[in-house]
């Protein structure tokens, strides 16, 4: 990588940046001051209401975005009984929204996306049939994804400098040719690696249960629009838990998937390429339903995306049957180093009560597997590999400072850390030997799946989150892992201890 020149003043590029992308938003979709007088990251008020009560949305626009998953809502336009311009609009009105109270976009795309909606309208009516199985969807999407024409700053003050992508990711084009609309893109921690959607460039996103709580990252952004109905799907990344712990945070379902399974190409990496690490990034879905996860999933894996993305594994998409036999669960209730806070521990007995009411099984695995703390240090040295420590440079490039979180986001027992070559060998050795633990309690107990906590806590106040021990084991594993947070009829009828302002969450591992 060359030098990368010094910018003069950060703060008045930043302020110009988020200046542009305020602009954006028409003045007829702005909040009132009275309202907006009481939105800040001290203000321990809920603003999940407000998009019904603050009179912009019509009746109409509330049932699109309150009434429908996108399942539903692809259905009806398939249909004609919904047109996608109004469905976009809607959810471009609801997403300018919440972006005035949560701060949760990087990117407004409007014009482009009533554009697009309309294309999609049209070709409707003239082909009779649709574009594809996302048709006339709006989808909102993690900032480090490329649209050609839009810039991706991924939070670094140094990229504003960039110019717009001159070409789109390769997931881009593949939900693009399913008809897809992007009309957004959603904010991310300066650096990508702290569960606080906090940068330098447009501030931190705030949780819409709770302004004070962090809506978590790396794809906080994403969880706090969809909580706030501006989405009905949104894309994300997970390296450590950044698909699920927004998810967890701000109330809403998601699913990461196992590596190399949706095309990661052409997008904007937060650190060095090239990594010796087995830890691969992942893309997945957050959503309103199962089943929305389960479109997208679906619909990006028999697009055949090998074609598109040369990492990309050729294995099409295949259902699975739900066993008629009773199914058998692993329990894990937390590791001693960060011990479940009760609403979690309530979260993760009544699912694992109701798993066994229904006739299922479970089988403690607490005491016969690797520390989750020790397992989640050795993430971590995979993550520390580059020893030219390029998300530093980036910074730096720029004069901005850290974000307060990137203070909690390593291990103190890593401070100054660096790997020899003999290290990543025996790193390797390492990870194997846990990978064995695994296979084996799956093989030898005959476990469908693994349930466990996502977090030790409810969403805590910003910039406290620290590290994602129970989130990064799946990724040092290169196993799937949907999460839920809140109630969740599928697996338990009622949560009736559950502060709606702080939902727990927790973890299907398989």
């Amino acid at each position: 990588m060359g030098s990368i020149p010094q910018i003069s003043d950060w703060k008045v590029l930043a302020a110009s940046k988020r200046e542009a992308v305020a602009k954006k938003i028409p003045k007829q979709w702005r909040l009132s001051p009275s309202v907006l007088s009481n939105i800040s990251s001290t203000s321990p008020i809920s603003v999940l209401d407000i998009p019904r009560s603050c009179g912009l949305l019509s009746t109409q626009e509330l049932t699109l975005t309150e009434d429908y998953d996108a399942t539903a809502l692809v259905e009806a336009m398939a249909k004609g009984e919904i047109k996608s311009y109004d469905v976009t609009l809607a959810f471009c009105k609801r997403a300018a929204i919440a972006q005035q109270l949560v701060n949760c976009c990087t990117e407004i795309m409007f014009d482009e996306a009533l554009a697009r909606a309309k294309e999609c309208d049209d070709y409707l009516e003239r082909e009779g049939k649709t574009m594809g199985r996302l048709h006339g969807l709006p989808i909102s999407l993690k900032d480090s994804f490329n649209i050609k024409g839009v810039q991706t700053t991924i939070g670094y003050v140094s990229f504003i400098a960039h110019p717009p992508a001159a070409s789109n990711s390769n997931l881009v084009d593949l939900l693009f040719k399913q008809g897809a609309v992007f009309y957004v893109k959603t904010n991310i921690p300066q650096s990508m690696m702290t569960a606080d959607s906090d940068n330098n460039v447009f501030g931190r996103t705030l949780n819409p249960n709770k302004l004070t709580l962090t809506a978590g990252g790396s794809t906080g952004g994403e969880g706090a629009l969809l909580k706030l109905r501006g989405s009905p799907l949104g894309i994300a990344t997970d390296i450590a838990g950044s698909i699920r712990i927004p998810s967890l945070c701000n109330g809403v379902l998601s699913f990461k998937p196992t590596a190399s399974r949706i095309p990661f190409g052409g997008k904007v990496p937060p650190g060095r390429l090239g990594s010796p690490s087995p830890i691969l990034p992942v893309i997945g879905p957050e959503g309103h339903s199962v089943r929305d996860l389960e479109l997208f999933m679906k619909t990006a894996i028999d697009s055949d995306p090998w074609e598109c993305d040369e990492h990309t594994l050729a294995v099409p998409w295949r259902r699975v049957e739900v066993p008629k036999r009773p199914l058998r669960f692993g329990l894990i209730r937390g590791d001693p180093k960060r011990p479940l806070h009760p609403p979690v521990e309530r979260a993760l007995h009544s699912a694992a009560t109701a798993l066994k009411e229904a006739g299922h099984s479970l089988v403690l695995l607490d005491e016969k597997i690797p520390s989750l703390w020790d397992t989640a240090i050795l993430a971590w040295k995979f993550f520390l590999l580059d020893p030219k420590k390029t998300p530093v440079q980036y910074v730096n490039a720029s004069g901005e400072p850290w974000v307060s979180s990137i203070k909690t986001a390593s291990f103190s027992s890593l401070a100054g850390w660096e790997a020899t070559m003999d290290e990543l060998f025996d790193m390797n050795v390492e990870r194997s030997k846990i990978l064995k633990v695994y296979h084996d309690l799956y093989v030898e107990n005959q476990l469908d799946a693994i349930l466990m906590p996502g977090y030790q806590a409810t969403a805590v106040p910003h910039d406290t989150y620290g590290l994602p021990i129970y989130t990064v084991l799946q990724n040092l594993l290169n196993v799937s892992a949907p999460s839920y947070s809140g109630k969740i009829p599928l697996i338990w009828p009622s949560v009736p201890f559950r502060n709606p302002a702080v939902p727990p969450g927790i973890e299907a591992v398989g």
